[in-house]
């Protein structure tokens, strides 16, 4: 028997079960806690986990204290895990909706500024027209949303700002538009027109790097960009009460901000470029999709400002030698 003949055999005996523990654990990076997730006794993960070491004969976790992480080839293979695993519910849902019956997961990652103040709007028509569809959101920056997506870590990913987007597909939704803003008792809101030097004695009230407002700030600040002191908060609704407190300016985007602008808590700040207009869009893998991912899709295809014609397939970045 060959090498590789041996290895076909013993990777046959792998089970999905096998999968889920190793990515529940990995997860958590404590065996109990992935344990009560799944549902199952401590010693039956452990048990998966060892019986899955044996059979890839790598060594997947290392011990660290009371908890375990990844080794280094369990950290090669997480990403290969999670798509076997995406890949897996895939065909039961396709089972299920050959039945006329689209029910199952959909996992998503969502940008701060869209899974606040987007998110509902979107999801209200969906969940009518699809009540078998659970959906669980998670509310990241950009960057780490266009992380999970690639690493199949969630089905699609809803993005405010530019990203790594090369070989993922791209539907355009909304467009928005930031601006530099300030509490309506601010010194800066007294200007009709505000300089470089101006904001260089003001507080700045920035996102997180990986944040999409934060990647276009600098465009729409230009050389005034964190030219002072600079308060950096995780999250867009952090910055903009921040902000409404008086404690600085920001750049905000018009969807989180526009009641705020309109009862007068909030007020524009009038440099040499008023706004700057960016694109809400949803992003997917371009391999075979399951039928939840399809049907949020062509949700989403029925509520873009663009049309349906809009959506576009990045091509993977080639390097020359």
């Amino acid at each position: 028997m060959s090498i590789i003949e041996d290895m076909n055999e013993r990777h046959s005996a792998m089970t999905i079960d096998q999968l889920r523990a190793f990515s529940a654990v990995a997860r958590h990076e404590h065996v109990t806690r992935a344990a009560e997730m799944l549902g199952l006794s401590q010693p039956a993960v452990s048990h998966r986990l060892e019986t899955l070491e044996q059979l890839l004969q790598i060594p997947l976790f290392e011990k660290v204290g009371r908890g375990i992480k990844l080794s280094a080839d369990g950290k090669s293979l997480g990403p290969v895990v999670a798509a076997a695993l995406a890949a897996f519910r895939a065909v039961e849902e396709t089972a299920a909706a050959r039945c006329g019956l689209i029910a199952g997961d959909l996992k998503i990652a969502a940008s701060n500024t869209i899974g606040i103040y987007r998110m509902p709007a979107w999801l209200a028509g969906f969940g009518d027209d699809y009540p078998g569809i659970s959906v669980a959101v998670q509310l990241v920056n950009t960057q780490e949303a266009i992380s999970l997506l690639r690493n199949a870590e969630v089905d699609c990913a809803l993005i405010e700002g530019p990203g790594a987007t090369d070989g993922l597909e791209e539907l355009p939704v909304e467009p928005d538009e930031l601006v530099v803003v300030v509490a309506s008792n601010h010194p800066l809101a007294a200007l009709r027109r505000v300089r470089v030097e101006d904001l260089g004695r003001h507080r700045y009230i920035a996102r997180e790097t990986g944040s999409g407002t934060e990647a276009l700030a600098s465009e729409l600040l230009g050389a005034a960009y964190r030219c002072g002191q600079v308060l950096e908060l995780g999250q867009v609704d952090a910055v903009r009460s921040a902000t409404v407190a008086g404690l600085g300016y920001a750049v905000l985007p018009i969807a989180a901000i526009g009641e705020d602008l309109e009862a007068g808590r909030l007020r524009q700040v009038m440099i040499s470029r008023r706004s700057l207009r960016r694109t809400l869009s949803a992003l997917r893998r371009p391999a075979s999709h399951s039928p939840t991912l399809e049907a949020f899709w062509t949700h989403l295809v029925s509520l873009s400002k663009f049309g349906p014609g809009a959506a576009t397939v990045h091509r993977p970045r080639t390097t020359t030698a």
